[in-house]
């Protein structure tokens, strides 16, 4: 039986008036018609669905309306602008990564979508697994993770927002992944993918890139673009019991960001929407 999973990142949704992202609203309405057209079995959201959430609870209930205004099932974990990743970062960007000293049921994120930091999505062919990850894991997310790892036998496709592995190896992403976020968890969560040769993809985002790159010789991380301000890219994953087929589709966003955020830098297409194996391609699941 074939599936559908479309994998969405980085929408950065605001409330009015757009400060960060202006225009990134009209954008993400124009983009709901064509994930609603996807017809997926499930939507996956790695992160950073809200520009100020974690220190505005708002914006992530008008993003949780938004999703559920698609009447598709998904499974959402947060990005650093939806649950602070560490207390620097929080005391640095105030108003956008504000990082709550609190149980996890009780951060804006834990209260508006979900009060355990590990989801779980039953498919016929696969577990899709959700993880929300702080700074020195105060949550016990890997744990869990391990424990439910440890009691399927199906494969798995993890989602989490963070990339464990560096998506590019010049320019401003050949240091923006996990380093400045969950650098003193991340060895554990590679580790814990390594560990498991059930995990087939790790899905993320935080980069806004389309980026493919091994982790192991069992596991693919897969980044999608960032569908509100840009680059506006999403992944298909089909998947027909055997492999899993991916594929990157253009929203209707900025077709670069880079270029916006870091003035040196010279927007590059591949660079934001990947080479052709990264663009396409083709995972086993058995």
């Amino acid at each position: 039986m074939v599936c559908k999973i479309v994998h969405i990142s980085d929408l950065h949704l605001e409330s009015q008036p757009e400060t960060m992202y202006p225009g990134v609203n009209q954008y993400l309405t124009e983009a709901a018609e064509l994930l609603v057209a996807e017809d997926p079995d499930l939507l996956i959201v790695s992160g950073d669905l809200t520009s100020h959430g974690s220190c505005n609870v708002r914006e992530l209930e008008i993003a949780k309306d938004w999703l559920l205004g698609l009447h598709v099932p998904f499974l959402t974990v947060p990005g650093n602008h939806d649950l602070g990743a560490n207390d620097w970062r929080g005391q640095a960007y105030s108003s956008t990564e504000c990082y709550e000293r609190t149980a996890f049921r009780k951060t804006n994120y834990g209260s508006v979508f979900s009060p355990d930091p590990v989801t779980l999505y039953n498919l016929d062919a696969v577990l899709v697994v959700g993880i929300a990850l702080r700074n020195h894991d105060p949550d016990d997310t890997l744990a869990f993770l391990d424990r439910t790892l440890a009691s399927t036998n199906k494969p798995v496709i993890l989602v989490g927002h963070y990339p464990v592995e560096e998506t590019r190896s010049s320019g401003p992403l050949a240091t923006f992944a996990f380093q400045d976020f969950i650098p003193h968890c991340v060895d554990r969560l590679r580790q814990l993918i390594l560990s498991y040769p059930k995990i087939r993809i790790y899905a993320c985002g935080h980069v806004h890139a389309s980026t493919t790159k091994s982790i192991g010789p069992h596991c693919l991380q897969v980044t999608a673009g960032g569908l509100g301000p840009g680059p506006s890219l999403y992944r298909v994953y089909t998947l027909d019991g055997e492999k899993i087929h991916f594929e990157t589709r253009f929203g209707p966003g900025p077709s670069g960001f880079w270029e916006r955020l870091v003035p040196e830098f010279e927007y590059q297409p591949e660079y934001h929407h990947g080479h052709s194996h990264e663009q396409k391609g083709q995972q086993s699941l058995v």
